[in-house]
């Protein structure tokens, strides 16, 4: 009887064992699938990170593309007109501004007529140099030449920058002056030989004028794009310095 009755309890310890080794194989693909599945979280959340900071690095090279620099500001002190009424003699405040926009220059010109010319030597670098910051070659560089009007003519402009001279809005000891010297004393073999401005990593080296009819009680900017070249912006006139220009004026 005792021998019947293992034997009749042998079903059931098999299917116990066969539990066990179920349960054991559930547990084990269990355990497997979660490493697997925190590995690929890991994966995910890694691929996120490195998105996010292609992303920003992306962003940051858009912005350094398309953002610019004040390189003066300028306002008319006094315009004077003729009998029918249109301006003949316009005067001019003009201040260069450094990269902190703090004035590094103080100019007055007198023109005739009222049509403004901006004379500058623009230096742009390649795309790449511009969108990577680089150290040199990180944005559009200018040397403010010449003022002239539509009734003086260019040679007889009035100078503003020394040619062949590193601009006072670029000096200073954070700047790498002696590669923008080089520029400014080379600029017109930059302008006529494509092998040397690749040496230096020049897109385009060019002389660009802006130029507009100016007006009393207008603010007007002189700026440059990092990776193109000068704008001549319109802006309202602070009202401190309108008063201060009005004070002027009085006496």
């Amino acid at each position: 009887m005792p021998r019947l009755s293992t034997i009749a309890s042998l079903p059931l310890t098999l299917l116990a064992l066969a539990l066990i080794v179920l349960a054991s194989a559930m547990g084990g693909a269990y355990w497997h699938y979660r490493q697997v599945a925190h590995g690929r979280e890991q994966q995910l959340e890694q691929s996120l990170i490195e998105a996010a900071r292609r992303q920003q690095a992306l962003e940051n090279m858009i912005d350094r593309l398309t953002r610019s620099r004040r390189l003066a500001q300028i306002v008319v002190t006094e315009q004077k007109t003729g009998p029918a009424g249109l301006p003949t003699e316009t005067s001019l405040l003009m201040v260069e501004l450094g990269p902190d926009e703090k004035p590094v220059g103080r100019h007055c010109f007198t023109i005739p007529g009222h049509v403004a010319f901006f004379d500058g030597l623009v230096v742009k670098f390649d795309h790449e140099a511009v969108a990577t910051a680089h150290p040199m070659r990180g944005q559009t560089v200018v040397l403010l030449r010449r003022v002239y009007s539509e009734m003086l003519a260019p040679a007889d402009g009035f100078p503003i920058d020394v040619a062949g001279e590193v601009p006072a809005g670029y000096s200073g000891p954070e700047r790498p002056a002696d590669f923008e010297k080089k520029l400014w004393e080379r600029f017109w073999d930059l302008c006529n030989d494509p092998a040397l401005a690749a040496e230096y990593g020049v897109r385009v080296a060019q002389g660009e004028a802006v130029y507009k009819p100016l007006k009393p009680g207008v603010l007007y900017e002189l700026s440059v794009e990092a990776n193109g070249g000068l704008n001549l912006e319109t802006r309202p006139l602070p009202e401190a310095v309108g008063e201060v220009l009005a004070a002027v004026g009085e006496k």
